[in-house]
């Protein structure tokens, strides 16, 4: 099953807390999505089923692609 989770940006000094996240589709690590940023998909079951995400979608290479149709 495709999963979703949003990304995690907490490492930043001063992480964007007032723009809408995109979803990102995870890679098989667990705590990669498929264009290659860290998402919160390995603690508390922060990932949900990607059929599920409708906007605002990731539109990076690798998880554009891979988005459900």
């Amino acid at each position: 099953m495709l999963m979703a989770a949003l990304r995690d940006a907490s490492w930043y000094d001063r992480p964007n807390t007032r723009s809408v996240k995109v979803w990102h589709v995870v890679a098989d690590a667990g705590c990669r999505s498929r264009c290659g940023l860290r998402v919160l998909a390995d603690t508390d079951g922060n990932a949900v089923p990607a059929e599920t995400i409708r906007r605002p979608r990731c539109r990076r290479s690798g998880c554009r692609e891979a988005w459900p149709k």
